[in-house]
């Protein structure tokens, strides 16, 4: 099996979770901590719905698909689709797509790219690691900063790949649209939380804007189910939005 994501058309034609690969379907039923999912096969592939909340009630859904494909390439995919309330509050639909490596434990980004819901490119960008530039598609450029950076989609994968002590403490530049913001990571903790009705021991990792105390992102991981984010909070302005994960798809190799 080849998957081409060179380039962000190369993923979008080549990054299909179903291309030759068994699927596996789980229904979000929260296993017992006891299951020893370390036995399975690793997943090359996966599919998270996710609900999208304003404090209990849902504005919105969305839908992330990540593959692993060949020379440690990966490609991620994330749709999203509010309603009216977060229309209200400033949030449009949208779709990221996010092309990446991920070698001997570091993730290298490769190219970014948003659309919206028409499917109109809102902003892209591409990494030239080769002259150390950030260039976006407005013509603009910055320095690739000397801690990590990474787009939307490859930090939300790095929460998946990278043990969650690696981060403790860490400075990570994050592109946004056509500029990149800075975040702190805090000590990740282990927190037990609700979930589905059933109590889970999740990992709770928080990241701080560095220059926006009013702006951060508190995210829950499941080291029972492939470290998978099971609730992201956005926190920006005082106002908490949650994605809190429904349902998975898993792929695994044959």
């Amino acid at each position: 099996m080849k998957y081409l994501i060179h380039t962000i058309d190369g993923f979008r034609m080549c990054c299909d979770l179903r291309v030759n690969l068994r699927r596996l379907v789980l229904a979000i039923v929260i296993v017992s901590p006891s299951m020893q999912v370390a036995a399975e096969p690793q997943p090359i592939g996966v599919e998270i719905r996710y609900s999208v909340l304003y404090g209990t009630s849902e504005i919105g859904k969305s839908v992330r698909a990540v593959v692993r494909g060949n020379d440690g390439l990966v490609g991620a995919k994330h749709i999203v689709r509010v309603g009216p309330l977060l229309k209200l509050m400033g949030e449009d639909s949208y779709t990221q797509i996010s092309a990446f490596r991920f070698v001997d434990g570091v993730i290298r980004p490769i190219a970014f790219e948003v659309t919206d819901e028409s499917g109109n490119k809102k902003a892209s960008a591409k990494f030239d690691w080769n002259d150390q530039k950030i260039r976006f598609a407005n013509g603009g450029s910055v320095e690739i900063p000397e801690h990590s950076v990474l787009d939307w989609e490859s930090w939300y994968v790095s929460l998946i790949l990278i043990p969650a002590q690696n981060l403790a403490n860490r400075r990570v530049s994050i592109v946004e649209q056509n500029r990149i913001k800075v975040y702190e990571y805090q000590q990740p903790t282990s927190q037990q939380i609700q979930y589905k009705g059933e109590t889970v021991d999740a990992v709770k990792i928080k990241m701080q804007d560095v220059n926006d105390g009013r702006r951060s992102y508190v995210v829950w991981i499941y080291p029972q189910l492939h470290n998978i984010p099971i609730r992201i909070d956005k926190v920006k302005k005082n106002q908490k939005i949650s994605f809190v994960a429904t349902s998975f798809d898993w792929v695994y190799p044959e």
